[in-house]
C-alpha cells in the first residue's frame, strides 16, 4: 500500500520537469512585468498553451500508474489514475467532443477528487522526505494563478478558498518556499523564482481587490478555464429586497458561497438545460478543480 519506492522513483524523475515548468513560469512573469510597466501585452488563453506547463507532470503520473500496477499497489494505482490516465482521457474527450460535453454532473466529483488526491499526494511525498514533486506542483499551479489574476481578472482558487474554506490550498503558495529549507532541483534559483511568483500573484490579487473584481465569478458557460465548472450547478442569487441587483463582484449574500466542490445551495436545482456544456477549447482541467 502506497509503496514508497514508487514515489521515490517519480520524485527522482521529476527533476527535469522543474526546468520545463520554470521556463513557462519565467515567461508568465516577464509578461506580467511588462503589463505592470504599462505595456499593452496579453497571454493566449488557448487550452493547449495553458495546459502545456503541466502536461509532463500528468505523463509522469501515468508512468506512476503503470509502476503501481506492476507492483500490485492498488491504492497507488487508483491515486495515479486520477492525475495520469484520468487527465489524458479527459483531454481526449474534450478534443473530440468539445461543446457537447456537459460538466454540470461530474463537477462536484472532479472537484473533490482533485482536493483529496492532492492532500494525499503531499502527505505521501513530504512524509517520505521527497520535495521535488511538491515544489513542482506548486510551481505549476501558481504559474496558472498568476496568469489568471493578471490576464483573466480571475482570483480563482483564492476566491474559492473564501467561498468553501478549503484551507489545504495554502500549500500551493506555501510549498514554493521549499528550496530554502530542503533540496530541490535548481536550489536557491528555484526558490527565488517561487518568491517572484508569490510577489506578483499577491500584487495581482491586490489589483483585483482594488478594482472590485476579486469576488467576481467567471461565467462557467463562457469561461475557457474548465475549473469554473464548479459553478455550473449554482442557482443565481436572488436580488436583495427592493429589486436592486447586487454590486458587480460582490460575494453572495449571507457570507460564504456554495462549496467549491460544485454543490448547489440547499434546495437549488441543476443548471439550466445546456448550461453545462464546456466552452469551446476548454482543456482537461476538469481534473484541476481544487
Amino acid at each position: 500500500m502506497f509503496d514508497p519506492t514508487i514515489y521515490r522513483e517519480l520524485d527522482a524523475w521529476a527533476a527535469p520537469l522543474v526546468a520545463w515548468t520554470a521556463a513557462f513560469a519565467l515567461w508568465t512573469l516577464s509578461k506580467v512585468l511588462l503589463r505592470w510597466a504599462g505595456r499593452e501585452v496579453g497571454m493566449s488563453n488557448h487550452t493547449i498553451l495553458t495546459e502545456l506547463p503541466g502536461l509532463p507532470l500528468q505523463l509522469l503520473h501515468t508512468a506512476g500508474f503503470l509502476l503501481a500496477l506492476r507492483a500490485g499497489d492498488v491504492l497507488s494505482s487508483l491515486l495515479f489514475a486520477w492525475w495520469g490516465p484520468g487527465y489524458l482521457i479527459t483531454a481526449a474527450l474534450v478534443l473530440t467532443r468539445g461543446e457537447r460535453l456537459d460538466w454540470s454532473g461530474p463537477a462536484p466529483w472532479t472537484s473533490w477528487g482533485c482536493k483529496l488526491s492532492y492532500v494525499v499526494y503531499m502527505g505521501i511525498y513530504l512524509g517520505h522526505g521527497l520535495t521535488t514533486l511538491p515544489f513542482l506542483f506548486s510551481l505549476w499551479i501558481m504559474n496558472d494563478q498568476v496568469r489568471l489574476a493578471w490576464f483573466e481578472g480571475n482570483a480563482d482558487r483564492t476566491r474559492r478558498t473564501g467561498e468553501d474554506r478549503w484551507l489545504p490550498r495554502i500549500l500551493y503558495p506555501g510549498l514554493l518556499l521549499l528550496p530554502f529549507v530542503a533540496r530541490v532541483p535548481g536550489g536557491w534559483a528555484a526558490g527565488l523564482l517561487g518568491l517572484a511568483q508569490l510577489a506578483l500573484w499577491s500584487a495581482g490579487l491586490a489589483r483585483l481587490l482594488g478594482e472590485g473584481r476579486f469576488w467576481r465569478r467567471p461565467d462557467p458557460r463562457a469561461s475557457r478555464n474548465l475549473r469554473d465548472i464548479v459553478y455550473l450547478r449554482d442557482e443565481p442569487q436572488p436580488p436583495p429586497a427592493g429589486g436592486a441587483s447586487p454590486p458587480a463582484g460582490a460575494p453572495p449574500a449571507g457570507g460564504a458561497a456554495p462549496s467549491g466542490a460544485g454543490a448547489a445551495p440547499s434546495g437549488a436545482g441543476a443548471a439550466p438545460s445546456g448550461a453545462g456544456a464546456a466552452p469551446s477549447g476548454a482543456g482537461a482541467a476538469a481534473f484541476q478543480t481544487g
